[in-house]
């Protein structure tokens, strides 16, 4: 081999260590940085000394398993929605309560109605009362800290989704940009494997933060798209708006119509393109997902929990039952319901018989008409029709709409004043009117029964009616619950519930009795829209055993996603272990290799030193 051969050989042997040293040295850092990285195999020549090995290529490739690559993106959107579940839910455990706790929501109940047991025994006893009173108030200041904290939940996922729409934005761009030099690096034959590596890497965080799927381009770049296709990346990031609200109630909710929406909305804008991802159900996983769901699902069923103790609280202790009259007109017979007493969200109970078959409808008395018509899911009560009714314009209308919800041969009327008299067919005997009732709320706390509206809506003392409307009245109530102030300023209305003719005896327990039996009896229905019990089957039960099947109900709900965050976990690590060791760097191997090359560098570069001085030989000779 001549000089100028050797000296060509040790600058190629050179360039080729270089080369190697340089994509060693990446691999070693990346994975020292991120954890893992991608590996690059360097496919330059390598001459040491006039031998030559290896292929000639110039640029180093990856090997990264596209397949298991998406495998892990997808379960990283998992474990982020269940991480973000688990927390929050093991918060609302804490909150309500463990089943056997003495501090839960329904042991408060329980109390409440030991200490009404107490007040039985001792009617006249202005302590057993004031016992009573506090043992109250400390139920409905429970269920107010517990509603607001509720919300406070909701408001924090909402800021969280904020905070994770504004990094998804930041790792668009950044994954645009890694794109544009990766590009420029393929194109001009050089090697664009870290680049590569720290765009997987902001990928890899994205789909953290939502379920994402990721194509890649014959020239090393990637489009990106929702879970659902919607593209967020191609050459250019689209942007992620998010119109966050700094307040958030009970009423408070998702909508698709922006009108009817009444918190922040994710949207999709590229160019003149504006796309709702949440109505388009583009976030099925990540922690974006899953603040989603705890905003607009899991958190405001906690909500509908309390409102619906706090509810049935209110209306158990208040709710009067007036049967109506019998009544006839020829040979038709039937009842007359005086309906002067029914407020906003009263009822009327109708059950009649049309060929041997019985039929119920439930009249409701609505006054705000936006919520008309209502739906038989309105009432907890199964195998009824709902049919909501304006009480607020004439009779004649009034008796108009009622009819209009039955059949023919079941006649309405108003013979006088209030009163709706309600008849069969008569000699036709085709229908029978089985029975006739309303359920009402009295406004005075004497003289309208033995029940009592303890509890109130507001510092008012409105009455908790159950009214239907734009927003029903019962949502939110649990923030709202509070002592009647009419009691809390005369106790001795816990007694006392008849004046005219006389008032009953302070030794008179009649009204206790009747308070307690209201508040234990196990025969109330539940709505199905707490998450216990169904449409078709309600819970039925207590108050008291409604709220302790709540408590476990939360317990359940958390103790489940701790354990399925677990399994998640346990899925996820072992898919990139799997990664790690089919395409990750094992720093070892990559040291020893670094010191091979830099072996191969020195004796090129020794060749080199060693040519140069024979040149200067042969140079010495000549002279």
């Amino acid at each position: 081999m001549s000089l100028t051969q050797a000296l060509n050989a040790a600058r190629s042997g050179l360039a080729a260590s270089q080369a190697g040293i340089d994509v060693t040295s990446r691999n070693i850092a990346n994975a020292n940085t991120v954890g893992y990285t991608a590996k690059s195999v360097d496919q330059t020549n390598l001459i040491v000394a006039g031998e030559s090995r290896g292929v000639t290529r110039l640029a180093a490739q990856r090997h990264v398993d596209a397949f298991l690559q998406q495998q892990i993106r997808t379960e990283n959107a998992t474990t982020s929605a269940l991480t973000a579940k688990a927390d929050m839910l093991t918060r609302i455990d804490r909150m309500f309560g463990s089943p056997d706790s003495e501090t839960s929501i329904s042991a408060s109940i329980d109390k409440l109605a030991g200490r009404l047991s107490d007040l039985i025994t001792s009617p006249e006893d202005s302590a057993a009362r004031l016992t009573f009173l506090n043992q109250a108030q400390h139920v409905a200041t429970d269920l107010n800290s517990m509603s607001r904290t509720v919300q406070d939940m909701r408001l924090e996922a909402e800021q969280n989704i904020a905070d994770d729409v504004a990094q998804a934005n930041t790792l668009l761009k950044q994954v645009a940009n890694l794109n544009q030099q990766i590009s420029q690096r393929v194109g001009s034959s050089l090697s664009a494997a870290d680049l590569q590596d720290q765009r997987d890497l902001a990928i890899n965080e994205l789909s953290k933060l939502m379920d994402i799927r990721v194509n890649e381009r014959d020239d090393g770049t990637v489009t990106v798209f929702t879970g659902g296709g919607q593209l967020l990346l191609d050459k250019t990031p689209a942007e992620l708006s998010f119109d966050q609200h700094t307040q958030i109630n009970a009423s408070s909710v998702y909508d698709a119509d922006p009108a009817k929406r009444t918190v922040g909305t994710i949207s999709l804008v590229s160019g003149s393109t504006k796309i709702d991802l949440v109505a388009a159900g583009a976030f099925e996983g990540g922690s974006i997902g899953g603040y989603l769901e705890l905003r607009d699902e899991i958190l405001p069923e906690a909500q509908d929990q309390l409102d619906e103790i706090a509810s049935q609280l209110a209306l158990s202790l208040s709710q009067e039952k007036v049967d109506g009259t019998a009544a006839t007109s020829g040979a038709a017979s039937g009842f007359d319901l005086d309906t002067g007493a029914l407020q906003d969200g009263n009822s009327i109970s109708l059950t009649y018989e049309v060929g041997g078959t019985s039929q119920t409808v439930t009249f409701v008395r609505v006054d705000d008409t936006s919520a008309l018509p209502l739906s038989d899911t309105d009432t907890a009560q199964t195998g009824d029709t709902v049919v909501g009714i304006d009480f607020n314009q004439p009779m004649a209308d009034i008796v108009a709409d009622m009819q209009a919800a039955l059949p023919p041969s079941v006649q309405v009327s108003n013979p006088s004043g209030n009163t709706i008299r309600i008849l069969d067919d008569g000699a036709a005997g085709t229908s029978d009117i089985t029975s006739l009732s309303a359920t009402v709320t009295p406004t005075s706390p004497t003289d309208s029964g033995t029940g009592l509206a303890l509890f109130v809506d507001g510092e008012e003392g409105k009455f908790f009616t159950n009214a239907q409307g734009a927003v029903d009245q019962k949502t939110g109530f649990a923030a709202r619950i509070t002592l009647n102030p009419d009691v809390v300023e005369d106790d001795s209305l816990l007694v006392t519930y008849q004046t005219a003719g006389g008032t009953n005896s302070a030794g008179d327990s009649t009204r206790p009795v009747d308070l307690y039996n209201r508040l234990t009896q196990a025969g109330r229905a539940f709505s199905p829209s707490t998450g216990i019990g169904g449409t078709s089957s309600p819970y039925t039960g207590s108050i008291a055993s409604f709220a302790q099947r709540v408590v476990s109900y939360q317990s359940t709900q958390a103790s489940n996603a701790k354990d399925d965050l677990a399994s998640q976990e346990i899925v996820s690590q072992s898919l990139q272990d799997r990664f790690d060791s089919e395409t990750g760097v094992n720093v070892d191997n990559e040291l020893s290799s670094l010191l091979v090359l830099q072996n191969a560098y020195s004796a090129n570069a020794r060749v080199m030193t060693t040519v140069s001085q024979l040149f200067d030989v042969l140079m010495s000779i000549g002279r």
